[in-house]
C-alpha cells in the first residue's frame, strides 16, 4: 500500500500534511502508540534534515507499508543557489566537513557535496567515514548510492579508528530506530528512503 504523495518544502509547508499521512498509515497497520510515535518520529527527522539541506527545496513525501514494513520515501530535485553553490565549494576546499557533528547532519552534508558539479567533487577523502556506506564511490560520477547498512558494516572492519563513529551513530535516535536508511543520487535528484519494521 501507499500513502498520498505530498509536497513538501524547506519552508515546512505541507509537513503538517505529510504527518497526518504517516499517522493514517500507522492506524491502518494496526501499530500501537509507541510504534506510531515512532514512525512519526522517524518523518520528522528526515524533514528536519531536508529544511538544513543548502539550497532551494521542494520535495514528494510518501509512504509505502506493507505487513508491518514501512519506507517512508523523500525525493527531490536539488537547485543550488550561487550562495549555497560558493558555500559548499568553502566547504569542500577547507575540509570542514570532517568537523560534522551528528549522524543525520553527516547524511546531510554527504549529500550536499555530492550535489555539487562534477568538475567540483572533492575526492573521497572528503566524504571521511561517509563514503564507507557508498561502496564504489569514486568523485565525478553522475549517480551514487550509500546505506546505512553498508557505511555501520564499514565502520565494523575499520576497528578502533572508528569508534567515535560509531559512538555517534549509536547516539543517533534515527539509526537507533530505522531498519535501514538508503540515499540515491542521480545527477540533481536526490531520493531518501528510511526503512522500518515493526513486528
Amino acid at each position: 500500500m501507499k500513502t498520498n504523495e505530498i509536497l513538501v518544502n524547506t519552508l515546512g509547508e505541507g509537513m503538517v500534511f505529510a504527518l497526518e499521512e504517516s499517522e493514517r498509515a500507522g492506524f491502518e497497520s494496526g501499530l500501537d502508540s509507541k510504534e506510531q510515535l515512532r514512525l512519526r518520529l522517524l518523518s520528522e527527522e528526515l524533514f528536519g534534515m531536508m529544511k538544513s539541506i543548502v539550497g532551494n527545496l521542494e520535495a514528494i513525501y510518501w509512504i509505502e507499508y506493507e505487513n508491518g514494513r514501512f519506507d517512508i520515501h523523500l525525493k527531490a530535485e536539488v537547485d543550488l543557489t550561487q550562495e549555497s553553490y560558493a558555500q559548499l565549494l568553502e566547504v569542500s576546499s577547507t575540509g570542514k566537513n570532517a568537523a560534522v557533528k551528528g549522524f543525520m547532519n553527516k547524511i546531510k552534508n554527504m549529500i550536499a557535496v555530492m550535489m555539487l558539479p562534477q568538475k567540483d567533487i572533492p575526492d573521497t577523502s572528503m566524504l571521511g567515514y561517509m563514503s564507507l556506506g557508498c561502496p564504489g564511490y569514486y568523485a565525478g560520477a553522475s549517480s551514487y548510492a550509500w546505506t546505512m547498512t553498508s557505511y555501520r558494516s564499514g565502520l565494523d572492519q575499520e576497528g578502533k579508528d572508528a569508534e567515535e563513529e560509531k559512538d555517534e551513530l549509536e547516539r543517533s535516535i534515527v539509526a537507533n530506530i530505522a531498519d535501514d536508511i538508503k540515499v540515491s543520487i542521480v545527477n540533481d535528484k536526490v531520493e531518501i528512503v528510511i526503512s522500518k519494521t515493526f513486528n
